[in-house]
């Protein structure tokens, strides 16, 4: 059975983010691995979260704390030489397995070379460490391969994974693992990231985040920026566009929304954030996490055939930033212009929504709602976005 460690710390022992770590937004679960490190660190630590949600950066958070001479406050000093080593990426203890080629896997020799990496003495005499990330997209044969190391560590080795869908890894690897799952990360925090990392004002940060669908890791990158906003803009627009469309010529358009929405997303759960420009209804199951990896190359590739998952999560995005557009429609249609969500679209907004009655936007949007509640009630993803486009009022 996998060792479950993301359980909250009571009111009388607060969480408390060690100084140096990059994780940001899930004060609770990096308390919690810190003290797990301290107290017994495990051969094999999983820590699972949304895809750009902080996963990633708390995996390396915890290879950092384990590799360093003197940790301070339950985390790494930053200062002695490992920690120096990290930085530079070029400590020889330590295996960084990413995802490679075509078919965007992870392989069986990626697995096999960290074994045989593992039965050699470490080159600066402390621990050995293999960081997985992406560990959900490893094949099976090296998810067979890992479990051998799995079984018998050597000692002083740690293999550290991070995933978005740890349902992918066998159940055999997962019971083998402590067990860290984040939900989305604080979206103040998160916030605050991306406005410094983007050097973007609050407002402007603010909504970069809600384009991604509370993962601040896409957005770190500034390509991946570009990437999202252009595809936030699109399907604004094909929505707006929607209302002089007849309806069934509206279906022929939703494969190229769904792939906008995946642009937004980035490929993760849905977690019930709000895509749509207003504050969501539901919560998030686990300890705020936020992913602010800086890396320079965009988030893996998803395979071309989305999973259920993924296909489920898209949904959810293009339906609540539907749903925002809905509901600028209806404010702009009863003259509260001063609330809606986009102001950058507002002549667009103000050209569709003046001609139906308030009424029809109050409508749609209840039945957006209704369809996004159906969607969580596990309804089909296609049949429920066929059944909005249908429904769309019609100029």
């Amino acid at each position: 059975m996998a060792r479950a460690v993301s359980t909250p710390p009571d009111a009388a022992h607060p969480a408390r983010r060690p100084a140096r770590f990059a994780t940001r937004g899930h004060d609770a679960a990096a308390a919690h691995l810190a003290t797990l490190l301290a107290d017994a660190p495990p051969h094999a630590l999983l820590i699972v979260g949304p895809r750009g949600a902080g996963a990633g950066t708390l995996a390396r958070d915890a290879v950092a704390t384990l590799m360093c001479g003197e940790p301070v406050d339950g985390g790494p000093c930053g200062a002695c030489r490992a920690c120096r080593l990290i930085a530079s990426g070029s400590h020889t203890d330590l295996v960084v397995i990413n995802p490679t080629g075509e078919s965007n896997t992870i392989k069986i020799d990626q697995i096999r070379a960290l074994a045989a990496g593992f039965a050699l003495f470490s080159v600066e005499g402390g621990r050995r460490i293999a960081l997985i990330e992406h560990a959900d997209l490893m094949n099976e044969d090296a998810q067979n391969a890992l479990l051998k190391t799995l079984e018998e560590p050597p000692s002083r080795t740690h293999v550290i994974l991070a995933a978005a869908e740890d349902s992918r890894l066998m159940p055999t690897i997962r019971s083998r693992c402590a067990v860290i799952r984040l939900g989305l990360p604080d979206a103040k925090q998160a916030s605050e990231l991306l406005g410094e990392r983007l050097g973007v004002d609050a407002p402007t940060a603010v909504r970069l985040l809600r384009m991604s669908s509370g993962r601040p890791g896409p957005l770190i990158d500034a390509e991946a920026t570009g990437d999202a906003a252009r595809a936030h803009a699109q399907i604004r627009r094909q929505i707006l566009d929607f209302a002089a469309t007849q309806p069934h010529a509206r279906l022929g358009q939703l494969g190229a929304l769904v792939a906008d929405a995946r642009a937004i997303l980035v490929a993760g759960d849905d977690d019930g954030n709000a895509a749509d420009g207003t504050e969501s209804d539901d919560s998030s199951d686990d300890a705020p996490d936020v992913d602010a990896e800086p890396k320079k190359k965009s988030p893996a590739k998803r395979s071309a055939k989305p999973t259920p998952a993924e296909r489920r999560a898209a949904a959810t995005a293009l339906l609540r930033l539907w749903r925002g557009v809905a509901r600028d429609l209806a404010l702009v249609s009863t003259g509260a212009v001063d609330q809606i969500a986009f102001p950058e679209d507002r002549a667009e907004i103000e050209a569709v929504a003046h001609r139906l009655p308030p009424a029809t936007w109050g409508e749609a949007l209840h039945a957006i709602d209704k369809t996004l509640s159906a969607l969580r009630r596990n309804g089909n993803p296609e049949l429920l976005l066929d059944a909005a486009a249908l429904s769309w009022p019609t100029l």
